[in-house]
């Protein structure tokens, strides 16, 4: 969770050689994230661990809620069985090329149990916002703005401001 000058300084004190602050960057006016995407991860109040969007890429991810994960995760975050039958069996797609997976994007619905890791771009429809995966870290809950990628890095450089 690195929000911060702060966050930063103390990652490094702990020995870290290095941070990495995506939900930060996500939240730049240069990340192309749908600015929809942007309003509902700055409007969450808070996020949770699941599988649901792991057609091809198993591994948890911290998301904010949307109309997909309201219909196909218990209130844990666990992915019911149909998502996760889908994704187990799903690991021959992560050979494919980005272009093919966002095809697979396209098809998913929060309806239909079938969710690509895909997050929604600016050159998406505002509607992938509730099909598709609303990555955030925990830092969402300390993050109040849509900023610069410039403003970012200086609020999280360790020399402070």
């Amino acid at each position: 969770g690195i929000a911060s000058a702060q966050d930063t300084r103390a990652a490094l004190a702990a020995g870290a050689d290095g941070v990495v602050a995506g939900t930060r960057f996500l939240l730049t006016r240069e990340s192309r994230a749908h600015p929809v995407y942007q309003q509902r991860i700055l409007a969450a109040d808070k996020t949770f661990r699941t599988t649901l969007f792991g057609l091809a890429w198993p591994a948890p991810h911290r998301v904010v809620a949307n109309a997909a994960t309201r219909r196909w995760c218990d209130d844990d975050g666990r992915a019911r069985l149909a998502p996760r039958l889908v994704n187990a069996l799903s690991s021959p797609l992560a050979r494919l090329p980005d272009r093919a997976a966002a095809s697979v994007m396209s098809l998913q619905k929060p309806a239909l149990p079938l969710f690509s890791p895909v997050a929604p771009t600016v050159d998406m429809p505002e509607s992938s916002v509730d099909r598709t995966a609303l990555y955030a870290g925990e830092t969402v809950l300390r993050i109040d703005s849509v900023i610069s990628a410039r403003e970012a890095v200086a609020e999280l450089w360790p020399g402070g401001h």
